[in-house]
């Protein structure tokens, strides 16, 4: 009884101690109170700006913002404060501050401001040094303001606000003064390819205008791969905003025909694969899939890790629509993925299970067994369970057989 007790009791512990690490967020549930208290602290505002259904924002929550270190750093520099952005008071900050992506990380000072911003799910050395950039007056996203206010609209400047601030309200004319003002050695700097591939979205802005009248001279510094995929993204730009006007989309087409015509089948492609998410997808749905993905696979762009997926695809689905003849097309995609990457452990999974579902159980086992040794040599724990588990099906299957 006394041994049950005093496991109680080291279990409690544990569990207190456990709860006093990582941040601790404030009990303020409005924004006007955690700015009361900044104004008397003088501590900047760090909010987590998450939602119900973002994964992301889960993996902080459960990861990252427990660890001890991060909590040192926050509590000890910030009032901490975690709103749902579609919620109460979490509404209200999403529409002042423009919230778009979650979770957003957001450092405000005691008169409201943002200080600075952070996007995305982060390990926690990259919390802590967002949190040291925050602090840092010199660096942070309101100090780059102020520099591009005083008249610092160069590539370096504009490229270092965006990178911490992408859905900043001012991006596109900022984007436009800087490209206007630079000259053609600015343009085809290499800070100048990333602030233009990344940010700049329409075919018609000025930039875009520039980089198709230069475009050797953009394949020969940074590839025709990467100058091809960027006219596409342009095609998919103007795909989604003016998908009601035939004219734009004949206007865009003769920027590069035989480019454009693979990026409709890429984009077909895409658009069979959304279809066939939906819950009620029929055969006409799989059969629209199966022969997008069909003119998908002729193009050469498309890498072993992304044939893994199509075929993965198809294994989950062929049983459901009575396709066989799909998976042997998938078993054959799938072959040239492995004899690219033979040591990958998802694709050698993938190949095992097309074989075990075309009846071909010894081959099976031996890819399976492939991507357990691979996943276990790389101390991929889940992946090797999973493995694990199915290896046994396979090995079921084959005494049934015997």
């Amino acid at each position: 009884m006394k041994k049950i007790v005093l496991f109680f009791i080291v279990a409690f512990s544990i569990s207190v101690c456990a709860q006093e690490t990582g941040i601790k967020f404030s009990n303020e549930s409005l924004l006007s109170q955690a700015l009361t208290r900044s104004k008397s602290e003088g501590k900047l505002i760090f909010i987590d700006c998450y939602t119900s259904w973002c994964g992301p924002c889960k993996y902080l929550v459960k990861n990252i913002f427990p660890q001890k270190e991060v909590g040192d750093f926050y509590n000890s520099h910030f009032i901490n404060l975690s709103f749902d952005m579609e919620k109460g008071e979490g509404t209200v900050i999403a529409a002042k501050y423009g919230i778009k992506a979650y979770p957003t990380l957001l450092f405000l000072n005691a008169d409201g401001e943002i200080v600075h911003i952070g996007i995305g799910s982060m390990e926690a050395s990259e919390l802590i040094e967002l949190g040291k950039t925050a602090l840092d007056d010199t660096q942070n996203v309101r100090s780059i303001q102020k520099k591009i206010k005083a008249g610092d609209k160069s590539i370096a400047t504009l490229l270092h606000y965006l990178n911490t601030n992408y859905y900043a309200a001012d991006k596109d004319v900022l984007l436009n003064e800087c490209f206007n003002a630079a000259n053609d050695e600015e343009r085809l700097s290499k800070d100048a390819w990333h602030l233009f591939r990344m940010y700049v979205k329409d075919i018609e802005q000025p930039q875009f205008q520039y980089f198709l009248s230069h475009r050797s001279t953009f394949e020969q510094k940074y590839g025709k791969k990467e100058v091809d995929k960027k006219i596409m993204d342009g095609f998919g730009y103007y795909a989604d905003k003016y998908r009601n006007d035939p004219g734009k989309a004949a206007l865009v087409k003769s920027i590069d025909p035989e480019l454009y015509a693979k990026y409709s089948i890429k984009r077909g492609f895409r658009d069979a694969g959304f279809m066939l998410q939906d819950k009620n997808a029929d055969k006409k749905t799989w059969e629209n899939y199966m022969a997008k993905a069909k003119a998908y696979m002729t193009l050469d762009s498309v890498g072993p890790h992304e044939t893994n997926d199509i075929c993965w695809k198809i294994y989950e689905n062929y049983l459901k629509f009575n396709d066989t003849a799909s998976l042997k097309l998938a078993k054959d995609w799938q072959e040239k993925a492995y004899k690219a990457l033979p040591d990958n452990h998802p694709i050698n999974d993938t190949y095992a299970h097309i074989l075990f579902g075309l009846g071909f159980v010894k081959e099976a086992i031996e890819h399976e067994e492939m991507a357990m040794k691979v996943a276990a040599e790389m101390k991929s724990e889940k992946d090797l369970k999973f493995y694990t588990d199915e290896i046994e099906i396979f090995k079921k299957a084959q005494l049934k057989i015997r």
